[in-house]
């Protein structure tokens, strides 16, 4: 029987969630359809992009197409509205049945991390998060399963860090723009162009189907930004275990 580690109430856990919080808009939570992201390629008016009013508990949320393909990874950089830069990896490392494995690494001033997160479809819906697996520097690999995550829920946000802030506007109108060429890493991605246009915030975003788990080439808020850095194939996982269970008293 593995050894469960009892860590629910320490600051660990605290430091994991608030450090692991990678958050994500997704295309598809849009008024006016139910289609999938190819409804706006052809559209000629402005649909109304409503983000989900629950945040998500594990991630910041920024615009993007929930795209994953086994092995596919992408480097951005992130600047949030204070102006703190990230660099965030996400890989899709394995798949258990229909269920994606999705690796997320975070450089911040000098610190790195990593988690990685069985989801069963957008990461943005914490319905789809089935279980997380982490581990810092020195320490043993921790795994929590739903369950668990369920129990940490109910101790309120504070467990999971607090709310992060979104990059680019929570709510806005839709609005199809001229495709644009961005050159990224020495390719040129020929990308779908769109704005959001909010009450309080715009965006112009760059999307491209081949930039997988998301399809975000680029986007752009004021100072805020997300910026494809580099992409690739043949992503493998970097977590290693065992995995010790997090038990929650």
């Amino acid at each position: 029987m593995r050894k469960r580690s009892r860590l629910a109430a320490s600051a660990r856990v605290r430091r994991f969630f608030s450090s692991s919080r990678h958050l994500f808009i997704s295309s598809s939570r849009h008024l006016g359809t139910s289609a999938p992201r190819s409804a706006f390629v052809v559209a000629t008016l402005l649909c109304l992009v409503v983000l989900s009013a629950a945040a998500s508990s594990y991630f910041p949320e920024f615009y993007h197409v929930w795209k994953p393909a086994e092995g596919a990874w992408s480097t951005y950089r992130i600047v949030d509205a204070r102006g703190e830069t990230a660099e965030l990896t996400f890989s899709i490392v394995g798949k258990e049945g229909e269920n994606y494995w999705l690796e997320i690494k975070t450089r911040q001033e000098g610190a790195e991390g990593t988690a990685a997160y069985l989801v069963s479809g957008d990461p943005s819906d914490d319905a789809n998060v089935l279980m997380i697996r982490a581990q810092e520097q020195g320490q043993p690999a921790i795994e929590i399963d739903r369950a668990t995550l369920a129990r940490l829920q109910t101790e309120g946000h504070k467990a999971f860090g607090g709310e992060a802030t979104p990059i680019g506007p929570k709510v806005g109108k839709l609005e199809p723009l001229p495709d644009e060429t961005v050159k990224v890493s020495g390719k040129d991605l020929k990308c779908r162009h769109l704005k959001i246009a909010g009450p309080d915030q715009t965006a112009e975003i760059w999307l491209d189907d081949a930039v997988s788990p998301f399809g975000l080439v680029k986007l752009k808020s004021g100072m805020e930004e997300v910026v494809l850095l580099r992409c690739g194939t043949g992503a493998k996982p970097s977590l290693k275990g065992p995995f010790t269970p997090l038990a929650v008293p």
